[in-house]
């Protein structure tokens, strides 16, 4: 056990273009189980209500920027030796991991669980939220990445419950040297992440758990992107996932159990029930 453990709320919603990103983050605050050791800093973001502009061919590049300074700062300041993060959306991990690399370097690996790979750059995709792990390895958003004092290296990246990526984003991959396995199951096996952990040495891990990597289905877990009440189209690059919630619950209790975690992300938890109904109470003269 790690002996200086902080929780950060960063409700950075900017990253994925949704606000709900950020009512996500509150909700996770809300639910976490209490621990009086752990320290829970909610780090500022840019508030606004307005459409984003383009900035370099990203989505509210400048607001997203300062939520990385503050969270920097806030970091810095505490020094731990673990982080937990409740986001917002994957980017929320970006700091934490950063951090954490420059404390454990080639002694710590990051488990990505997503659907989706994160390592687009401005010229692929216009969210930064898909852009995170390229950020992490200094192959992303040229400007963003920069936030990134310590760089991992591509044999510190598994994913687990990959699914089918985009013809860019294999490219991307490959260009970046990372490697990485499509998902066939909706199971995830354990014995192969022991193997690459056994392999690299690792004495720590970063696991980041992305909520749409499970199966969208109302009965698996529902509070993801592609359950949005509003939503229209569905981008080239957001595959489903389609890992079952059990499965994905066994899996990180199982590693964490074992072995040291230097952080733990949840990132992209859209609860929609809660939205609709702080519509209800917006939306009632006697709030």
């Amino acid at each position: 056990m790690l002996e200086k453990t902080i929780r950060l709320v960063i409700p950075d919603w900017q990253a994925g273009d949704n606000p709900v990103y950020e009512l996500g983050a509150k909700v996770l605050k809300a639910i976490a189980p209490e621990n009086k050791n752990q320290k829970t800093i909610t780090v500022k973001t840019v508030h606004s209500t307005k459409p984003q502009k383009m900035e370099n061919g990203v989505r509210g590049q400048s607001a997203i920027l300062k939520n990385l300074k503050n969270t920097k700062e806030v970091i810095l300041k505490e020094k731990p030796d673990s982080i937990i993060t409740f986001g917002g959306n994957c980017l929320v991990s970006q700091q934490p991991i950063s951090y954490l690399n420059g404390i454990y370097g080639e002694k710590m690996g990051v488990i990505w669980i997503d659907a989706h790979p994160d390592i687009s750059t401005p010229d692929v995709y216009y969210n930064e939220h898909a852009m995170v792990v390229g950020n992490l390895l200094h192959c992303g958003d040229s400007v963003i990445q920069k936030e990134v004092n310590h760089p991992l290296k591509p044999n510190q990246i598994y994913y687990a419950g990959l699914q089918e990526v985009t013809p860019a984003e294999k490219d991307l991959l490959s260009q970046a040297g990372v490697e990485y396995k499509i998902e066939e199951s909706h199971e995830l096996d354990p014995a192969e992440v022991r193997k690459w952990i056994k392999k690299n040495n690792f004495e720590y891990l970063y696991i980041h758990l992305d909520v749409d990597v499970m199966d969208p289905s109302p009965s698996v877990f529902y509070a993801t992107y592609f359950n949005n009440p509003e939503l229209k189209k569905i981008p080239e690059n957001a595959v489903r996932g389609k890992i079952e919630r059990e499965a994905i619950w066994r899996y990180i209790g199982d590693l964490s159990n074992e072995f040291d975690l230097a952080g733990f992300t949840i990132a992209e938890y859209l609860p929609w029930s809660a939205k609709q109904m702080l519509d209800l109470m917006k939306m009632t003269s006697i709030f």
